[in-house]
């Protein structure tokens, strides 16, 4: 427990992987692509805008086809997303999680309103 406080602390000090702050449709999806490393502990964090505000993230793997996924309508998307998770926040408001990355090469990081205000969001990967 002590040392993953201080591997956390660690890399709240250093930048980002990826940050990126923006404001979500009720209902809506977004999606980030980011590198992994395999054996690499990866900290996700996405900050709810506010109070009302619900979202959920999964990490989907390389074998997702981005294109059925941005094929697909609101809600169907996320769904398709969760059949290729390697990580997920699927807690109420704000995320965090850690990702072990199973290989090296891209991943998927989906944001999902699940919540019926949509909002602002802040999403960080360490």
């Amino acid at each position: 427990m002590i040392l993953t406080s201080l591997v956390l602390l660690s890399a709240l000090g250093s930048d980002p992987l990826l940050s990126a702050g923006d404001s979500m449709s009720r209902g809506a999806t977004a999606v980030y692509t980011i590198t992994i490393c395999e054996g690499v502990d990866y900290w996700v964090l996405l900050d709810a805008g506010s109070a009302e505000a619900d979202f959920d993230v999964v990490v989907a793997s390389k074998d997702m086809d981005f294109d059925e996924f941005m094929s697909l309508p609101y809600g169907e998307d996320f769904q398709y997303s969760l059949g290729f998770s390697i990580a997920q926040g699927r807690q109420q408001g704000s995320e965090s999680f850690t990702l072990t990355a199973p290989y090296t090469g891209p991943a998927y990081i989906v944001i999902h309103d699940i919540g019926s205000t949509g909002g602002d969001y802040e999403l960080k990967v360490y």
